[in-house]
């Protein structure tokens, strides 16, 4: 450096000691705070969204029955599932719970002969060779859907493909566990009702073999109960899935505020649960709708309307794996608990969420929800349970529910009913309908 100092000349290096030196240093010191701090933004702009994307992805699938991985197989094989079973003349959704229990839905055998669907006395006895441990084919899934439906038919030829009654039904499942001579209750069957509710966890297991186990699986009632929630609303999802779960998660604290403020500005809401109360018609009998029935105890009758405010359509009865009818609020509307009983939501990955209410007598279904407004466990009749968008709403985050469909199952007669024959008359004269006297 000699040689350029030699050639400069002495006040140029002096104006720039005392000048120039010191602004740089200066501003090389802001340049590299500016370049920290953006460092920084870029990092949590980059970070933030992945964040919030994955902490509450984490906590919408804790609400899951069934893992995502397993809700996009039942979606895949629902269809197989149905034929088979109306093939064999079991419930449309025996095959694919059976599957989960013995399989965990995953298409490959077990290394124990017995293939996805647990076949241990036709393997053990000859009747079907051993199934070799490893994945398998398509073809080969169906076909052992049908051996497991076979089965479970051979095993309590009472049951149906329009079979709806829980009792019969959990027994099925436990005839098809323990063998159709068991004289077991189906009531304290781990393999049967395990993680049911609060009173049915970590239920023992004794195997064919005599082996005890803890359980942490779901017992085949609750996946029965939660493959049939999520087929009965196979509609698109309303967002990309990285997007789904903060947008469901905000939309739900959105919510619970939004029902809180309107609970209290229709606090003059008189819920009529009298025994006279006119409803919007007499029961109608189909094919998947019985006669109701009337004695009992009439606090635990769904005698309220699920909607705080009245529909402004109501749909025509309609069959399949949760007969009822759609209830459409104008706008957006806090759903209400139509019985007291114990509370159980279905949450899956494509945005559907459901919930039953069940007491002695009866149960019931509302689906279409576009958020929860109650954790599961006991409510009262008239309880808020959520939120449905309405045919004309254009508020918040999510809005592709206009309607919920609303489900009555009788538990003493063992059948649906129609829920129109449970709603209160003005109801039903508020959607444009004849008054029922």
């Amino acid at each position: 450096m000699e040689w350029l100092t030699s050639i400069i000349p002495g006040w140029v290096i002096e104006w720039f000691r005392l000048y120039m030196a010191p602004f740089l240093k200066i501003q090389l010191r802001a340049m590299l705070q500016a370049l920290f701090r953006g460092a920084i933004d870029t990092v949590l702009f980059i970070s933030l969204p992945i964040t919030i994307s994955i902490g509450t992805h984490t906590i919408w699938t804790a609400r899951y029955h069934l893992t995502s991985a397993q809700q996009q197989q039942v979606e895949q094989w629902a269809n197989i599932s149905r034929l088979v079973a109306y093939i064999e003349d079991v419930p449309p959704v025996v095959p694919l719970v059976l599957w989960f229990k013995e399989g965990g839905l995953r298409a490959e055998n077990p290394t124990n002969c017995e293939g996805i669907m647990g076949l241990h006395t036709a393997v053990t006895s000859g009747e079907l060779p051993c199934f070799p441990a490893g994945p398998i084919s398509a073809w080969n899934i169906a076909y052992q859907l049908q051996l497991g439906a076979r089965t479970f038919k051979n095993y309590c030829p009472e049951v149906t493909y329009t079979t709806t009654n829980p009792n019969l039904l959990k027994r099925c499942y436990l005839y098809y566990n323990a063998g159709p001579r068991t004289q077991s209750n189906p009531n304290d069957s781990g393999y049967v009702m395990n993680g049911y509710d609060a009173a049915h966890q970590n239920m023992i297991l004794t195997d064919i073999s005599g082996r005890r186990y803890r359980l942490q699986a779901l017992g085949a009632w609750p996946i029965h109960l939660a493959i049939q929630a999520q087929l009965a609303q196979r509609q698109e999802p309303g967002a990309p899935a990285g997007l789904l779960a903060p947008i469901m998660l905000g939309q739900e604290v959105l919510d619970k505020t939004w029902t809180t403020k309107t609970l209290e500005r229709e606090s003059d809401v008189i819920l009529d649960t009298k025994d006279d109360a006119q409803t919007c018609r007499s029961p109608e009998v189909w094919d998947c709708f019985i006669l109701p029935h009337t004695t009992g105890n009439t606090a635990l009758r769904p005698a309220i309307s699920p909607l705080l405010i009245n529909p402004k359509q109501i749909g025509d009865l309609t069959c399949g794996l949760l007969p009822g009818i759609d209830l459409a609020p104008e706008t957006s509307s806090v759903v209400l608990a139509p019985l007291p009983g114990y509370l159980t939501r279905y949450t899956d990955e494509f945005g559907h969420l459901a919930i039953r209410i069940e007491n002695e007598e009866w149960t019931v279904w509302i689906t279409g929800l576009r958020s929860y407004a109650v954790a599961e466990g006991k409510i009262e009749a008239g309880q808020s349970i959520g939120v449905i968008s309405g045919l004309n709403s254009h508020s918040g985050l999510r809005n592709p529910t206009p309607s919920i469909h609303y489900t009555i199952y009788d538990n003493a007669n063992a059948g649906f009913v129609d829920p129109l024959s449970f709603v209160p008359a003005d109801v039903c004269i508020s959607a444009g309908q004849s008054d029922p006297t």
